[in-house]
Parts: structure tokens; C-alpha cells; sequence
């Protein structure tokens, strides 16, 4: 008799990614040194000019851009799913998507979190940052593992042989193939996207100030209007669904 297929990981992503945060916070010590501090350190040692406040900048400012990069990877496949199929506990594999960035891998949301999870490391004490990654690995591959085991079950030998064409977590240079019509929605994307965007406009402006308050002073307001924009998002998205072509 075959074994029924679970879900599990995958319908229960969402408390998983917090239970993943809350061990990381637990890690995190207020007085110790961040990762990007502690390297800046040694890089000021090694190299000598232009010193460590130059590479702490410079720290700071790569995982900003990692963290952006993660974020635009999430909008641009948000864009062309949509936001409330981006937050469904459901599993959606009534039709397959083969526009946007699943022309390059077949998990761009998914590989937005890894770039995320990387460029918060500089941020974080050098343990926290271990937990954070890996953990975030580790739940990435379940939850890649539910959709994969789900979407061949419906989708057969046209799954199969989008899996052969397309690479499942880093992305390819090139589309991998063709064009199936689909057309995004940007504005949707990107407001259904709305908390990672103000992640990346407090870690940016961290990097260039160096002053915590400036990230602490500045998030309670934005978080309230990235709220407004997810929900509007998720509104639009629920009444205009992205196309899915087959």
C-alpha cells in the first residue's frame, strides 16, 4: 500500500520560519559583537588602511544588497504568482508556471530566502548567523521537498521534464525555456513584498549610518505601512489572480 504523501513542512512553513527566528533571537546577545564587527576587526588588522570602519561599512553594505537581492528575486516571482498564492497554506498544482524567474529556477522564492538569510549574517553574532543559515537551509529543502513531491503527483512527465530544463534552487544565466505568456504584476509584487523592502531600507540605512537607532526609530512606522500594502496586495491579488499558464 503506497505511504499517503504529507505536506507537512510545506503547509506549516510559515511557523516554522518564526519558530526559526525566535531560536536565532534566542541566540542573539545584546553586548556581543556582530559578525560584520568582528571581521571588520580582522580585516582592518590584516590589510591596515583604510581601516576597520571602512570594512564595517563595507559589511554592513553587502548584506543590504544581499538582503535587496533577496527581496527583488521574492517580488519578481510574487509578481507572476501572486500574493495570495505566495502565502497559501494550500499547495497549488493545478497548473504549472513557466514565466518570470521559473524560466531560470524552479524555486525563486525559496532562493530569496537563502540571499535574505546570508545577508542578515553580518548583522548577528557569528553563532546566531550559523543558526540562521543553516536553519534556513535545512527548512528550505522540506519545504522544497512537499511542493516537488506534490507537483509531480499532478503534474507527471510535464513536471519531470521541467525539473530536467530547470534548475531547482540557483538560478541559471538564461532561460532555460520558452516564454509560456504569462504577464506580471509589479505593483503587486512588490507590495505583497512590502516587509522584506523595509527590511532592506533599515539594513541599508544601518550601513551607512552605523547607528542602530536609525534602523530601531524607523520601524515600528514602516512596518505599519508595510502592512497596509501587504494586505491591499493580498486583496488584489485574491480578486485578480496572476495568470498560471499550463
Amino acid at each position: 500500500m503506497e505511504k499517503p504523501r504529507s505536506d507537512f513542512f510545506f503547509r506549516n512553513r510559515r511557523w516554522l520560519l518564526f519558530a526559526l527566528a525566535a531560536v536565532v533571537f534566542a541566540v542573539v546577545r545584546p553586548s556581543s559583537q556582530s559578525s560584520a564587527e568582528l571581521l571588520a576587526g580582522l580585516l582592518g588588522r590584516w590589510l591596515g588602511a583604510p581601516g576597520s570602519l571602512f570594512w564595517l561599512h563595507a559589511l554592513f553594505g553587502l548584506g543590504a544588497a544581499l538582503i535587496a537581492l533577496g527581496a527583488l528575486w521574492r517580488t519578481w516571482g510574487a509578481a507572476y504568482l501572486g500574493t495570495h498564492v505566495v502565502q497559501d497554506r494550500s499547495l497549488h498544482t493545478e497548473r504549472l508556471l513557466g514565466d518570470g524567474p521559473y524560466r531560470r529556477t524552479r524555486n525563486p522564492l525559496y532562493f530569496g530566502n537563502m540571499l535574505m538569510a546570508v545577508g542578515f549574517g553580518p548583522l548577528l553574532n557569528p553563532y546566531a548567523c550559523v543558526v540562521l543559515v543553516a536553519g534556513m537551509w535545512i527548512l528550505v529543502r522540506l519545504f522544497i521537498r512537499d511542493e516537488e513531491a506534490a507537483l509531480e503527483e499532478s503534474g507527471g512527465d510535464s513536471y519531470r521534464r521541467y525539473c530536467a530544463a530547470v534548475p531547482r534552487m540557483i538560478p541559471s544565466w538564461s532561460a532555460r525555456i520558452p516564454p509560456s505568456g504569462a504577464r506580471p504584476r509589479w505593483l503587486q509584487g512588490f507590495c505583497g513584498e512590502a516587509f522584506l523592502w523595509l527590511v532592506t531600507v533599515l539594513t541599508a540605512g544601518l550601513a551607512i549610518t552605523l547607528n542602530p537607532a536609525w534602523f530601531h526609530q524607523r520601524a515600528l512606522w514602516g512596518a505599519a505601512i508595510a502592512l497596509v500594502l501587504f494586505l491591499w496586495a493580498r486583496r488584489q491579488s485574491r480578486q485578480q489572480p496572476a495568470a498560471r499558464p499550463a
